[in-house]
């Protein structure tokens, strides 16, 4: 095998197009894919969750884990009976549901547990009847989500305290691990709130340590954009910062737990492009692209969960909101808000997950790859069956790239398969005419000059087989 080949992917590139050189390095491994890096977030008021439909676009889509019952409602929620306060008085997707849809799915999960009106009992009874009860072996629990914030429920006394948190959260892990010594259990931390800086996570890792309490991981949450201030070149850079999130939150935990810190994993549980009052960019191509540059960069972090924010509202909680961001300086067709991958049809955020299925699965691991283009970037992975897989995103809404990709340590065989979903799809949704779908080609390697022309506003993965050498 030689040391390295250049790899230009289509031939007969336009003069017009921009060039771009990428470099990748087959042998440089940075780390093993967790099956919690393809996680999508469920949630009780999705009526249509378990349902036969649902199921099968689950199924399409390929995410290996799922996320219950659903960010801020879970401080309210009483699994027992479906129930929350104010209200509904039950809500129409149930655990029994969510327990069906997982085994349907093969999907592993995250449980998020009552902390703002509940109690350690309810939380360890939770554990038991999915693990012990129902032989779900649902490993992962949060104990409660986003604590740090005002707009959590929380009926403790100081409400949105740290310190109050840790020392509830031991009586919490003592018991749900009663039920099931084998559960892991995470805590929710921050970076920044609302742009200011993070006093939570300092004072709660510390309280924690004092109370004797060592977490098993670190929930963290990703909304780049604030509200009405959303812009699409600015999203498309953001994934840039997953990083130094990873970092800080090491950072923290050595300070805290010193050699320790080593066994606390990182997860991240929720991330989209904007926490509240989503407009058009939410169901735009644009939204989509970060989605796949959001997993490319935290792909080659620490972190071992990525679950997108999220999967159906079936009805509930501003699905289609009109009353948000339209701007039309965002990218865009449906002047309409939907934090959701789906509604009354997919959205780009759908198709550019399932791309995913053919980038990466769990056990694949991360190579090195760069680009000198901050509007081409490249990820790649080593495939269990020894493939060269690379996720192209083109971030710009004109240009054309011609991209020249040197893969070091890796020979490929005469052809490839490549994976896109771009303008032409998501145009094809809202004219009905041509494919809406993640669209498959076959191409020819051999034989340099070869080159790859990627479209504006793309995602792309390529697939490339290791030539077998007598």
């Amino acid at each position: 095998m030689t040391a390295a080949c250049c790899l230009w992917l289509l031939a007969g590139a336009s003069q017009a197009a921009t060039p771009v050189q990428a470099n990748v390095d087959y042998d440089a491994i940075i780390r093993t894919l967790d099956a919690n890096m393809f996680g999508v977030n469920t949630a009780i008021w999705d009526g249509t969750l378990d349902t036969a439909g649902s199921i099968a676009l689950l199924r399409e889509a390929g995410p290996t884990a799922l996320r219950f019952p659903g960010g801020s409602i879970a401080d309210q929620y009483h699994w027992a009976s479906d129930s929350g306060a104010p209200k509904p008085a039950h809500w129409v997707t149930s655990f029994q549901n969510f327990m069906h849809v997982a085994r349907q799915t093969g999907a592993q999960a995250v449980i998020t547990v009552n902390y703002g009106s509940g109690t350690p009992e309810e939380a360890a009874a939770w554990v038991s009847c999915a693990n012990v009860t129902n032989h779900c072996h649902f490993q992962y629990w949060e104990i409660g989500n986003e604590n740090y914030g005002a707009w959590e429920r929380d009926d403790n006394i100081p409400a949105h305290d740290p310190v109050e948190y840790a020392h509830r959260a031991r009586d919490y892990s003592i018991q749900m691990k009663a039920a099931d010594p084998t559960i892991k259990i995470g805590v929710p931390v921050a970076e920044k709130i609302w742009r200011m800086p993070d006093r939570w996570t300092p004072s709660l890792l510390s309280a924690l340590a004092e109370e004797g309490v060592r977490p098993d991981f670190l929930v963290y949450h990703f909304y780049p954009e604030a509200p009405g201030r959303e812009n699409d070149a600015t999203l498309l850079q953001a994934a840039s910062e997953w990083p130094g999130k990873a970092a800080y939150l090491r950072q923290e935990l050595q300070q805290r737990y010193g050699s320790g810190s080593a066994g606390i994993d990182l997860f991240c549980t929720e991330n989209n492009s904007i926490p509240l009052r989503p407009g058009k960019q939410s169901t735009s191509l644009v939204n989509g692209l970060f989605l796949a540059d959001s997993f490319g960069e935290i792909a080659q972090t620490e972190f071992k969960a990525f679950f997108w924010w999220n999967w159906c509202n079936g009805g509930y909680i501003g699905p289609e909101d009109r009353t948000n961001n339209n701007s039309v300086l965002l990218h865009g067709w449906r002047n309409y808000g939907d934090y959701a991958m789906l509604s009354k049809g997919p959205y780009p955020t759908f198709y550019t997950f399932k791309l995913l299925k053919w980038f990466a699965r769990p056990g694949d691991r991360v190579v090195r790859a760069s680009s000198d283009s901050k509007l081409l970037a490249v990820y790649a992975v080593r495939q269990a069956n020894g493939s060269l897989a690379l996720l192209v995103i083109n971030k710009s809404p004109v240009e054309t790239f011609a991209a020249n990709i040197s893969v070091a340590h890796f020979q490929a065989g005469p052809a490839g398969v490549a994976y896109e979903y771009g303008v032409p799809q998501d145009d094809a949704a809202r004219t009905g005419a041509g494919p809406q779908d993640v669209v498959r080609t076959v191409f020819k390697t051999a034989g340099p000059p070869l080159e790859r022309l990627f479209a504006p506003y793309s995602a792309t993965v390529v697939i490339l087989t290791p030539r077998l050498l007598n």
